[in-house]
């Protein structure tokens, strides 16, 4: 059955506005605020990772290799980011993953929605690749947070806040499309991306974020699973022989009804 295609959205930029914006991302993430970010995330994937099971696992990202995988049981793992990045085994753009269909157990999207240039293609890709009862990880950031809100007063146009950002509703909706379902959301980085001097100042933010909007990090981890295909039977095409109408009568009973005869 083919699936109805996903809503498009407002936000498309070029080409080269969009390899812009990962660019300045990569750079962001190499920064004090961005490493403290990332903590977060490894930190929120590693404890689900641990648990997983499969033979073959990937992550791709939207900049430089991270080391994502590095707490992942799968025995064999690769990295994928786009044509320019180092760090990783395979260079490829994620809307064009260089996967067999059905051949990966797990996947992990590393902020790849939030400057992808086509989301919608992406998750398309993803799942033209993921195995059956097989799960995908999105990382992301989290527009309903305090982080996604004070981008738009403050930080909006700098490398790192220039993405679009998603909420883990709209994604799990076009999940849901694809023939996936939700296993649970995690979240994470309740304060702002700053140094650690700015960080411990506001840490009662973190604190607040914790105990008042737990799933309103700045930061989330999104799970799906794969749904295998139903196989319905087909009806039997062979002709219906009719039942036999011979009454049966007990052996003994026979018998003694032929002797009183």
């Amino acid at each position: 059955m083919q699936l109805p295609p996903l809503n498009r959205i407002s936000f498309s930029p070029s080409a080269a506005g969009s390899e812009a914006m990962v660019r300045g991302f990569d750079q962001w993430l190499e920064t004090e605020p961005g490493q403290a970010v990332l903590a977060a995330e490894a930190g929120m994937l590693n404890e689900w990772l641990r648990g997983q099971v499969g033979q073959r696992a990937v992550v791709a990202y939207s900049s430089r290799g991270q080391d994502l995988l590095r707490e992942c049981p799968l025995r064999w793992h690769t990295s994928v980011a786009p044509p320019g990045f180092d760090g990783v085994a395979i260079q490829a753009r994620p809307e064009l993953l260089p996967f067999a269909k059905s051949s990966v157990d797990l996947m992990v999207l590393h902020h790849v929605l939030d400057f992808a240039q086509d989301p919608h293609q992406v998750l398309r890709e993803a799942s033209r690749a993921i195995a059956p009862g097989g799960k995908i990880a999105l990382v992301g950031f989290h527009p309903l947070s305090m982080m996604g809100l004070a981008r738009w007063f403050f930080w909006r146009e700098r490398p790192g806040w220039s993405g679009r950002f998603y909420r883990p509703n709209r994604v799990t909706d076009w999940l849901q499309v694809l023939g996936f379902e939700v296993d649970g959301m995690a979240s994470g980085f309740y304060t702002m991306p700053l140094s650690q001097h700015g960080r411990s100042r506001i840490r009662l933010l973190a604190w607040l974020g914790r105990v008042l909007w737990p799933r309103h990090g700045g930061t989330y981890l999104l799970v799906a699973r794969k749904r295998a295909g139903m196989v319905k039977p087909l009806p039997s095409r062979q002709r219906k022989v009719p039942r036999n109408t011979v009454v049966p009568v007990p052996v003994a009973r026979w018998g003694q009804q032929n002797r009183e005869s």
